[in-house]
């Protein structure tokens, strides 16, 4: 299990002020947000845009913003999620941190994210957010928990979510996977 994320190399492209393709940052990722008490699990957000369509401009890091769960309402997201291994003899009755499941609530903070518990050290909460998620798994596996079923997700596997409950874990194997998320509403 690794200790700490993973740093994920970022190049951000853009135009110079003469109109010529160039580099504007290629670097680790600045925003890099460690899961607390969960060493090399967390997020990375590589770009944020508020709205669309998005301003080219690239006279700033948006990629270097304050971490919020949720992407802006009327824009959207590209983070990396590093997740590690449920370690052999890992028992969640005895996890400390373990959350029983609950009638559905938001999430703290949040606009757009509601939770209905059921977390532990490795498995997310069930929660739902009013946004179209689209999920590619670049490393390891990771498990979709949905209400009807769990589906095991491998390199190259891609998830488009629509607004609907679910929760993730990793029994097996640590996964890093890319997730573009974007505002969305329930019409």
């Amino acid at each position: 299990m690794a200790e700490k994320l993973k740093p994920i190399r970022r190049i951000v492209t853009g135009l110079d002020n003469n109109g010529r393709s160039c580099v504007i940052y290629d670097s680790d990722a600045p925003n890099a947000n460690p899961q607390r008490n969960k060493a090399g699990s967390g997020m990375t957000e590589i770009w944020v845009y508020p709205s669309c369509p998005v301003d080219l401009s690239g006279k700033r890091d948006d990629g270097n913003l304050p971490f919020n769960f949720e992407p802006p309402p009327q824009g959207g997201h590209l983070r990396i999620v590093q997740s590690v291994a449920r370690p052999p003899g890992y028992d969640p009755a005895k996890d400390p941190a373990a959350e029983p499941t609950h009638p559905p609530k938001m999430r703290p903070g949040a606009i757009a994210t509601q939770d209905r518990g059921g977390a532990n050290a490795f498995r997310s909460p069930i929660h739902r957010s009013t946004t179209v998620d689209y999920g590619v798994v670049l490393e390891g596996e990771r498990v979709l928990e949905l209400d009807d079923g769990e589906i095991v997700m491998r390199p190259g596997d891609t998830i488009v979510q629509l607004g609907n409950w679910h929760a993730w874990s990793n029994p097996d194997d640590d996964s890093l996977m890319a997730f573009i998320m974007m505002g969305a509403t329930f019409d």
